[in-house]
């Protein structure tokens, strides 16, 4: 009888043990496949943020364009629709360009008018420091990076460039800001000018459980300015990751 109950308690005994070895081995899984996705955010991140470092030196191109020449005006030679984002044109014309003096910049927020930026040129009256969400959702006022300059064609990247007048460089680089270096002593260029990119995996999922930071999706900031006015040449003053 004694031995009869022994091996009525032997059965649910080895059951208890399978299940929770069944759910020790459960858990273990669970915990890896987490890893894993940690470490392809993480992976995607580091990617991500040098890409953004390797667009950086395009943006200064698309700035200096031809006003590191001396011409005042474009050529018939040159490409009409890269000269017109260096010269402000004639009075009846809307689009962006790279001011060369305040006057000009004044032209340019009247042409904006309530538009933040267009064709990735702002000219803000009051400088706002946005969120990497409000950057993603002015998409359609950047200029998006050519396919060929990007090291995958499994990213994409956009940029804007916000054109700040010299003397707003303090307001600009606060201590929020990493690598900051002095600002500039003799202010030999009318403007500073605040870069942001933005870089994304090209299937972008917007629903993604793991998008608090957005793992797909980052986003740079970076101030830079010019030697002087019209020089091909210029410094870097501040970089940081938006959240």
């Amino acid at each position: 009888m004694g031995e009869s109950k022994r091996s009525g308690f032997a059965l649910p005994a080895v059951l208890g043990i399978l299940a929770l070895t069944i759910l020790a081995c459960a858990t273990v899984w669970r915990m890896q496949w987490v890893n894993q996705q940690l470490l392809n955010v993480e992976s995607h991140l580091i990617r991500n943020k040098h890409i953004a470092e390797g667009v950086l030196p395009l943006v200064v191109q698309d700035i200096i364009g031809f006003s590191a020449t001396n011409s005042t005006t474009p050529s018939a030679a040159q490409d009409t629709s890269a000269s017109l984002r260096h010269f402000a044109g004639t009075d009846g014309q809307t689009h962006a360009f790279y001011p060369s003096n305040a006057q000009e910049r004044d032209k340019l927020q009247m042409r904006l008018g309530t538009t933040m930026c267009q064709a990735c040129i702002c000219a803000p009256k009051t400088l706002v420091n946005l969120n990497a969400k409000q950057w993603r959702n002015l998409l359609a006022q950047s200029q998006p990076v050519s396919m060929a300059e990007l090291p995958s064609s499994n990213v994409s990247a956009f940029y804007w460039v916000e054109v700040c007048l010299n003397a707003n460089l303090s307001e600009l680089v606060g201590s929020s800001l990493l690598q900051t270096t002095p600002a500039i002593p003799s202010a030999p260029s009318p403007f500073i000018y605040r870069i942001t990119v933005l870089v994304q995996d090209a299937a972008y999922n917007a629903t993604s459980e793991l998008s608090k930071p957005r793992p797909n999706t980052l986003v740079m900031q970076a101030i830079w300015s010019r030697t002087t006015a019209t020089a091909m040449t210029g410094q870097w003053h501040s970089w940081k990751l938006l959240a």
